[in-house]
């Protein structure tokens, strides 16, 4: 039952989202279906964790900042949707919970930056995602870049940006890279990042 509802709610989300941005996704299909897929990429908006769930068929657990998954307006969806919660006061727990879902055969998402950008470049990766990685055993890293959103209201960004459109709606990319070894370490997913986003942008 929770799964059904957690599925229609994202069915939900993503008509309501559909109203401002015509979401577009390129490379879905190197996410896998079945088995632990740690997905990992950049974060420049509010709305990346639902850019990154609304072309994938599987449902995708995140792990996401204490502070705002405490807020009382959105507790109850966050709870609802299996986030999961940490701080530096209590990354182990987060780690191990992580762990135990792509153990499960789970897919968890992970903005490895630590905050949104406000430069609207890919900052530095912390390497948080290795130890969680290094207990999994198998699975796979699929990093992803999203592009569009910089410049908007939901972004941190005041450098002058133009958005593509079709007609009055905003055009968001998310661009899904080649499975990489469970064991990838930071340096290198960033850098498969980065090759999305050149590659995109020729």
């Amino acid at each position: 039952m929770h799964n059904r509802l957690l599925a229609l709610a994202w069915r939900i989300g993503a008509v309501v989202l559909s109203l401002r941005y015509a979401v577009v996704a390129e490379g879905a299909e190197n996410v896998p279906e079945k088995g632990a897929v740690l997905l990992l990429g950049n974060h420049v908006s509010w709305l990346d964790w639902m850019l990154v769930q609304i072309p994938l068929r599987r449902r995708l657990r995140f792990l996401m900042d204490k502070g705002i998954y405490e807020w009382k307006s959105l507790h109850w969806m966050f709870r609802f949707g299996r986030v999961i919660p940490i701080s530096p006061r209590a990354a182990k727990g987060a780690f191990v919970a992580a762990q135990k879902a792509l153990q499960a055969g789970e897919a968890v998402a992970i903005f490895p930056e630590g905050a949104i950008t406000r430069s609207c470049e890919t900052e530095k990766f912390y390497r948080g995602f290795e130890i969680i990685a290094q207990q999994v055993g198998r699975g796979v890293i699929v990093p992803f870049y999203i592009d569009g959103m910089c410049g908007s209201v939901w972004s941190y960004s005041a450098e002058h940006y133009v958005p593509r459109r079709r007609g009055w709606r905003r055009v968001v990319t998310v661009v899904y890279g080649k499975p990489m070894p469970i064991g990838s370490d930071a340096a290198a997913v960033r850098e498969a990042v980065v090759a999305l986003k050149e590659n995109f942008a020729q």
